[in-house]
């Protein structure tokens, strides 16, 4: 195989080689000997096959697999022999391949490379703390909050619909009297304001409401009926009520029995104890955010712009999707994804040289993420969704996944000692 590399652009090696026809024949007559010792065709003993049937029945497969190894074969020679550094392993197209009239092969492809680049000084960065002290009020608000999450529903009676209170009841949508959207039991408040109806005009109608009371009220039908030409349509929302409630909140005692507190006092101190760990999650979260970017802006690059284009493009395609489940049209999608467009383009480079940084500065500190770590992180994925390790293994091993995982451990790693690295003052 001849091959060349040229390096003289800082961010792409270019490769190419040509395969002879010979070399090229001769793997694919070793492949056809493997095949015949483990084929089975009926007719013919194991290891008789005529070469010309096993050609016909494999031939194809066998040389597309053969094509690839010497790919593979030309890539992993490049890298060796020119030491290069790779940022991402190159996908050779079919249409790429160039067939001599000799029967020879060639191709050429480029391999972006990691950018050389300094880290900037990282460690012993200041920064300014904005945690503040949990106040009394926050307290109260958060034990009122969880007193109505553990609010118990009761028979609203003569009382009827209150604010705390929420009915079970039917949604009809109508257009010109006829029915465009119909909804049976579904359980609603004065705040569950249906789509396309006035919020005020819907909460004023339904307060105080009693079990066998109607409603109907102007509105503009919603994208998502079935009816596309009745969608944005001004309409009648018609709301039966059929059962009203009012959430009865617990007392004290219940309270404090079911968080495991002798009295109110425990209870708020129990309290104050899970916000100021909340607070001071969050304050550490913001600081190493903070830090991070202070390093990515103070870190100077030139990215491979085949990745950068990649990243762009794959972030226009998000994009795209959620237009398309807005219902825009094609022509409307084009006009918001070129204004996107610099914004995508901005946002890749930022990923990019993010992932750089991490990866460099982790090495350098001896930042290892370590197969007890993704265990561990695996096995947290899996309970907070509610599902099968092996299923969140396969989900990270498939479509180029395989480091992303890693990486985000190392992200978290770098971010953590860049914070206790830092120099956190407090606020004035």
């Amino acid at each position: 195989m001849e091959l060349n590399v040229d390096k003289t652009a800082t961010t792409v090696a270019k490769i190419s080689f040509t395969l002879p026809a010979a070399e090229l024949q001769a793997e694919l007559d070793r492949g056809l000997r493997s095949v015949s010792r483990n084929v089975r065709m009926k007719g013919f003993r194991p290891g008789k096959v005529p070469k010309r049937f096993l050609e016909k029945a494999y031939g194809e497969n066998l040389r597309n697999e053969v094509i690839g190894h010497f790919i593979q074969q030309a890539y992993d020679r490049a890298v060796k022999e020119h030491e290069l550094r790779p940022m991402a392993h190159p996908r050779i197209q079919a249409e790429a391949l160039v067939h001599g009239a000799d029967g020879s092969i060639s191709a050429a492809f480029e391999v972006p490379l990691r950018p050389e680049f300094e880290l900037p000084p990282y460690s012993g960065l200041s920064i300014v703390s904005e945690l503040e002290p949990v106040m009394d009020q926050q307290i109260e608000a958060a034990i009122d909050e969880f007193r109505e999450s553990q609010s118990t529903p009761e028979k609203a009676g003569e009382t009827g619909l209150q604010e705390r209170g929420f009915f079970v009841g039917d949604v009809e949508f109508l257009h010109e009297g006829e029915r465009a959207f119909h909804r049976e039991g579904m359980r609603l408040s004065v705040q569950s304001v249906p789509p396309g109806v006035d919020a005020e005009v819907f909460r004023t109608a339904l307060l105080g409401s009693k079990d066998g009371a109607e409603h109907e009220l102007d509105m503009t039908l919603p994208n998502y009926i079935e009816d596309e030409a009745k969608r944005g349509q001004p309409g009648r929302c018609r709301i039966t009520v059929k059962e009203t409630f009012t959430l009865v909140p617990p007392p004290d005692e219940k309270l404090c029995a079911l968080v495991e507190v002798a009295d109110m006092d425990a209870l708020r101190q129990k309290v104050r104890e899970k916000l100021s760990e909340v607070a001071e999650a969050r304050e550490n979260q913001r600081v190493e955010s903070a830090l991070l970017d202070r390093v990515l802006d103070a870190t100077t690059m030139t990215l491979p712009e085949v990745l950068v284009e990649q990243q762009t493009e794959a972030r226009l395609a998000q994009f795209d999707q959620k237009l398309q489940e807005q219902g825009l049209d094609e022509a409307d999608r084009k006009v918001q994804l070129e204004a996107q467009r610099p914004t995508s383009r901005a946002e890749a480079e930022r990923g990019l040289k993010a992932l750089l940084v991490v990866e460099t500065l982790g090495h350098k500190e001896s930042l290892l993420v370590t197969q007890d770590e993704i265990r561990a992180e695996v096995q947290r994925i899996a309970a907070r969704n509610q599902a099968e390790e092996k299923d969140v293994i396969e989900f990270y091993s498939k479509e180029g996944r395989g480091q992303q995982l890693t990486i985000e451990l190392l992200e978290r790693k770098v971010r953590k000692f860049l914070r206790e690295q830092a120099d956190i003052q407090a606020p004035a």
